[in-house]
């Protein structure tokens, strides 16, 4: 066994990346056991699985900068659904990423001891499923259209679905980012065929979306962006496959 050793991680929420914040953070996945035991159980008690649900829980520090946490996951966004996506290390196409949406039920926006750093934390509970799929786009800053790299894939069945999660974190100037995630039969991509596309994002933002049914054949997957009017923009693109 090969063991993994915490020292990064990409945490995006919505708009913002929370790693430079998080010192801490776990991503639970629960299933309900209910119990069915009966006189026929053979003396051992029977279970069956009930409803699935997913947490995510960070802690951090606050710097209540005019860019900090304070400013960037606003306390009057408390309750709000949010979409966050979490890749470890989160800095090349092709890393493990975990990814969906929830309600942001619980928010530490203050802690404070004299002469400690002012601690933060937040609790999100899952609206909805957990996607392990793949990075196919880091946070970096693009000045123009393009394309990522091929990252290999397990094609969905056809009780499956390709699902995608977009982050923007940043933008410079006035325009639109359009993103895209593309599937091939070759790391090569030379026959691209595009699953999903975002919607036109005019400044940050997030959107999760999906598409279902079998695609056979299909090995790989990357990410396309087209950059229109903006000078500079930053943004995370993940996508995986699991039953739809």
């Amino acid at each position: 066994m090969t063991v993994f050793v915490a020292t990064s991680a990409s945490v995006a929420l919505d708009s913002t990346e929370l790693a430079g914040y998080v010192n801490s953070l776990t991503l639970n996945a629960t299933a309900e056991a209910k119990e069915y035991t009966t006189l026929g159980s053979g003396g051992w008690k029977a279970y069956a699985a009930g409803l699935s649900m997913v947490t995510l829980d960070a802690v951090g520090f606050n710097d209540f900068a005019s860019t900090g946490l304070d400013v960037q996951v606003p306390l009057t966004g408390f309750g709000a659904s949010s979409a966050y996506c979490v890749s470890v290390p989160g800095t090349t196409a092709a890393d493990p990423a975990f990814f969906g949406a929830g309600v942001r039920s619980s928010q530490l926006p203050a802690g404070f001891k004299v002469g400690e750093v002012s601690d933060w934390s937040l609790g999100l509970t899952g609206n909805g499923k957990i996607v392990r799929g793949s990075l196919l786009h880091p946070s970096a800053a693009r000045t123009a259209s393009g394309t990522g790299t091929a990252v290999a894939f397990t094609t969905p069945t056809a009780t499956q679905s390709l699902y995608a999660s977009f982050h923007v974190l940043s933008v410079t100037g006035a325009g639109t980012l359009t993103l895209k995630v593309q599937t091939d039969d070759n790391g090569s991509f030379t026959t691209p065929t595009d699953r999903i596309t975002s919607s036109a994002f005019a400044a940050v933002g997030s959107q999760q979306t999906s598409l279902a049914g079998a695609l056979a054949g299909e090995t790989h997957m990357r990410t396309t962006w087209t950059v229109t009017g903006f000078t500079s923009v930053t943004f995370i693109v993940a996508a995986g496959v699991t039953t739809t």
